[in-house]
């Protein structure tokens, strides 16, 4: 599907749909395999902390944060393919949750998220993740997907708040 993928030039001439659509195209069967585990992993950990609203919603905007931040940030990035930037936005919501619920074992996730995200700074890919995949890793896109996930922890947690308040003073003002 390379019309799918995020192609710089074409979103120039308008086509920005590509912003998003990129996150859903796979270089090969392998890089698929790969980015599907990944969100095996999120699904079999995590899903009992959110509703499918609330991980479309993640999903939604941590691929907007790739997209729109490849585009800012990343002008020499032509072309972009992948679920992985999505992938960290997801396990950072996930993280975020599990902290609430289970504090050790999400504090130990996220510190190991933010690790790897410093690493990739620091040094680019992890070893050998350019060969498994068959392409090169656009680490900057993990980044942007990562705080994706965290806007939205932070717009879905106020806004849990807001309905609690709501309900709050609704009570309240049944109750008098």
């Amino acid at each position: 599907m390379p019309d799918w993928r995020y192609d710089l030039q074409l979103i120039k001439e308008g086509r920005y749909w590509l912003l998003l659509s990129g996150n859903i195209v796979h270089l090969n069967w392998a890089h698929w395999g790969l980015n599907m585990a990944g969100l095996g992993i999120v699904a079999f950990f995590f899903s009992s902390y959110g509703s499918v609203f609330h991980w479309l919603l993640v999903m939604l905007v941590s691929a907007l944060f790739v997209g729109v931040g490849l585009l800012f940030f990343n002008p020499c990035v032509c072309t972009y393919v992948v679920l992985s930037g999505v992938l960290h936005g997801l396990f950072i919501y996930g993280a975020v949750r599990e902290i609430r619920f289970y504090p050790a074992s999400g504090y130990a996730l996220m510190a190991l998220l933010v690790g790897k995200l410093l690493w990739e700074l620091m040094y680019g890919a992890l070893p050998g993740s350019e060969e498994l995949t068959a392409g090169r890793v656009v680490t900057d896109a993990h980044l942007y997907g990562a705080i994706g996930g965290g806007v939205s922890a932070l717009l879905l947690g106020l806004f849990h708040q807001l309905v609690q308040v709501k309900n709050g003073q609704q009570n309240t003002e049944h109750n008098q």
